[in-house]
């Protein structure tokens, strides 16, 4: 079995592969995918699975993504919404896409733009978004 069939089976549910979709679209909403943002994907994808995708084998996942990617970040949002049946899963997938765009440390504009777009798309106001995004900057450790 390929790599790519091993993903498709490992992603069972729609909830998680609607927080993976988020993550991918924030990990790439820079247009640069960078190493520590590939190692945050990878470790939170494992994660997300309960270790059921192999660090290995989230190459498969990123080619699927990949391919839905094509579809539009617009129709790719308003999918990832409709596969988050609670306030709590729509939560959950937007701090799981903030944390991706803080990965490498720097937020750019794109990043910034997306993160607001989801929130829209999630149905999540603008002051719980940004108590959501405080709450993940709370747990960077802090630079010396």
């Amino acid at each position: 079995m390929s790599t790519i069939d091993e993903a498709k089976k490992a992603l069972t549910t729609p909830r998680m592969e609607a927080l993976i979709e988020a993550m991918y679209i924030a990990a790439n909403a820079d247009e640069d995918f960078g190493p520590k943002e590939r190692e945050q994907f990878v470790s939170n994808v494992v994660g997300i699975c309960n270790g059921a995708i192999k660090p290995e084998e989230v190459k498969g996942v990123l080619l699927k993504l990949k391919g839905k990617a094509k579809e539009g970040r617009e129709s790719r949002l308003k999918s990832i919404a409709g596969r988050l049946p609670t306030k709590a899963d729509k939560e959950h997938a937007f701090a799981l896409a903030c944390n991706m765009a803080l990965a490498d440390g720097v937020v750019l504009d794109e990043e910034k733009e997306f993160t607001a777009e989801l929130a829209k798309a999630l149905g999540i106001e603008a002051t719980r978004a940004d108590s959501i995004l405080d709450e993940i900057r709370s747990l960077e450790p802090d630079e010396e």
